[in-house]
């Protein structure tokens, strides 16, 4: 039980670093999902999507699953500011970029 209240303390801490405390996707306050492969917080809307490319992206609930050494050091090590900097600098200007609303 020690472990699973250090991981979820760790997230927790994550989620409120700047850029982690929205959704990496949509933009959306306070994201309960992570995808761990990616490194990034997303809302539960965006983790649905993410669920549809399982060879991309595997998500978890922060709140909910269990985690372990290797993912929580691997969100530690990304999060959505360096993650976004990495997958988005070749997005063009004229990309539509997903927004809170559109997961309505």
């Amino acid at each position: 039980m020690a472990n699973l209240e250090r991981y979820n303390k760790i997230l927790n801490e994550l989620m409120q670093l700047p850029g982690n405390n929205v959704c990496a996707d949509c933009g959306s306050p306070e994201p309960d999902w992570a995808s761990y492969t990616l490194g990034i917080f997303v809302c539960l809307n965006c983790s649905g999507l993410h669920r549809n490319i399982p060879s991309v992206s595997r998500v978890k609930s922060v709140r909910l699953d269990f985690w372990d050494d290797t993912l929580v050091e691997s969100m530690r090590k990304t999060g959505n500011l360096i993650s976004k900097a990495l997958y988005e600098k070749s997005i063009p200007v004229f990309y539509y970029r997903p927004q809170q609303k559109d997961c309505v």
